[in-house]
């Protein structure tokens, strides 16, 4: 609930409102992972460097503009595609557009030249996870916070608590686009293959963190959560921000099972772990609101007048009242007629013989 709205004022049909889910943007996310897992698979069995050679010099550039972009752009059309709300529809789209573009003239020059953390983020393992601890997982998380806080939250788009992680994922979809196209256009990808991967594994790693930051500023919306809970849950899913990208580094320098799928399985592992925490959260959040909406409905119930009818019909179910018996049915005329014949000359012939009777004793007694 938000903080300005009291008990009294909370409604049945708000609380179903905000329990509502959204079964396309799952969806969505099932199918964009389905998507990826696809194009690594694809990789690992070396379709993809088929591409390599297809590819004109010429158009490189652009197509490495494209791979860097791909996983928003596949979310964003399935997203399109399933959600049925008009409003969420074009609210998640420009919530994505506007999160990359905003990343690109704020977040991007402070930390490239403001920190200047290339300069020095690779030269031990601890000077990179401190800058990334520290400096680059704060800022970029707190750009999605305020993305979505001050340009959502309040807003009649923002209306159930799984338009949180809705948010959340096209808000961090967002910023993974932006750095894949930095990326893109300062070193280039070695292949079409590693671009589409490097892609991937950002496009998840930020997905599963801009939708657990989602799921707190949800929270927040629509339960009466501490004045520390927000907080709480920034600083979280930031620490949780430069660990995994600092794992993920590490990971793709090691030989382990697949070498050239470590990053993207390590990516999908903390994804799906993620999603799957956060839809059993989000499945539990709505029984609980639904809960409430039943309560709520018999407390309106049971404070309303009863009716008469209703009292009435109480009453004759326990025996309480019983109906008047029911007329005789009316005689037809033929028979109505016959009867009355028969009792007329029943009553003379009952009188002619108790006169006849008394006379003989009358008689009788004289003589």
């Amino acid at each position: 609930m938000p903080p300005n709205v009291s008990s009294p004022e909370m409604r049945a049909e708000s609380l179903r409102r905000v329990a509502r889910n959204r079964a396309g943007f799952w969806l969505s996310l099932l199918l964009t992972a389905l998507v990826i897992a696809l194009t690594g698979v694809a990789f690992f069995l070396g379709y993809l460097d088929f591409l390599d050679g297809w590819i004109p010099s010429s158009f490189w550039p652009m197509t490495q503009t494209l791979v860097a972009l791909s996983p928003a752009l596949v979310w964003l059309v399935f997203f399109l595609v399933l959600v049925r709300d008009g409003t969420v529809r074009r609210t998640g789209a420009l919530v994505l557009l506007l999160s990359g573009a905003l990343y690109l003239v704020t977040i991007s020059p402070l930390v490239s030249q403001v920190f200047q953390v290339n300069e020095w983020l690779r030269i031990s393992w601890w000077s990179e996870l401190v800058g990334r601890v520290l400096v680059i997982a704060p800022l970029e998380m707190f750009f999605i916070y305020v993305v979505v806080r001050y340009g959502v939250y309040p807003t009649q788009a923002f209306r159930t608590l799984v338009d949180g992680l809705l948010y959340g994922v096209a808000a961090g979809l967002g910023v993974a686009s932006s750095i894949s196209f930095l990326a893109a256009q300062a070193i280039g990808y070695v292949s079409f293959g590693q671009g589409v991967l490097q892609a991937s594994e950002m496009a998840l790693g930020y997905a599963a963190l801009a939708a657990l930051l989602g799921y707190f500023l949800a929270q927040a919306r629509f339960r009466r959560t501490h004045v520390f809970y927000l907080a709480a849950g920034l600083m979280l899913t930031t620490f949780l921000h430069g660990l995994f990208f600092f794992a993920l580094d590490f990971v793709r320098t090691q030989e382990l099972l697949f070498t050239s799928l470590n990053g993207l399985a390590l990516a999908g592992i903390f994804a799906l772990l993620t999603f799957t925490f956060l839809f059993w959260r989000i499945r539990q959040d709505n029984q609980t609101f639904i809960h409430m909406a039943a309560l709520i409905e018999l407390q309106e119930e049971a404070q309303q007048p009863p009716s008469l009818l209703a009292d009435v019909r109480q009453l004759v179910e326990n025996n309480q009242l019983e109906p008047p018996p029911a007329p005789p049915p009316p005689l037809f005329p033929s028979q109505s007629k016959s009867s009355i014949v028969d009792e007329e000359g029943d009553e003379l012939a009952s009188l002619k013989k108790s006169w006849e009777t008394l006379i003989a004793e009358q008689e009788a007694h004289h003589g």
